[in-house]
């Protein structure tokens, strides 16, 4: 399961949309609070995380430093990119893409890297 992470509801069902279309399981998630409710019960694959939610590098954080899940993988991306890709990094963001002319080539790049081959070409 993948969670796509935004507050921008045309961004999230778009790249849940995409994602999903690649054979992923996905799910929506409006924003960074219900990702820590979420969490503990089910661990996604694979955390798709918008910078522009607010408290979205404090979100980062917290899943950092929690040893349960701390190694989860998080992509993160923007609509700019203003500083955005080193803070991330080195918030510990496993990669950042930059949102740019809704080419989202080098997102499912990061998506298929760490999350693997989609559970339907498993079977």
């Amino acid at each position: 399961m993948i969670w796509v992470v935004t507050d921008h509801e045309q961004t999230r069902k778009s790249l849940a949309e995409l994602i999903g279309a690649k054979g992923y399981a996905v799910q929506e998630v409006e924003c960074g609070d219900d990702v820590t409710k979420r969490i503990r019960f089910r661990q996604p694959a694979l955390i798709v995380l918008d910078c522009g939610i607010p408290n979205s590098f404090d979100l980062l954080q917290s899943i950092r430093k929690d040893a349960r899940f701390g190694r989860l993988p998080v992509v993160m991306f923007s609509a700019n990119n203003d500083g955005l890709r080193q803070r991330a990094l080195l918030m510990g963001a496993d990669a950042y893409v930059a949102r740019g002319s809704l080419d989202w080539a080098e997102l499912l790049t990061e998506v298929m890297h760490f999350a693997g081959p989609p559970e339907s070409s498993q079977n």
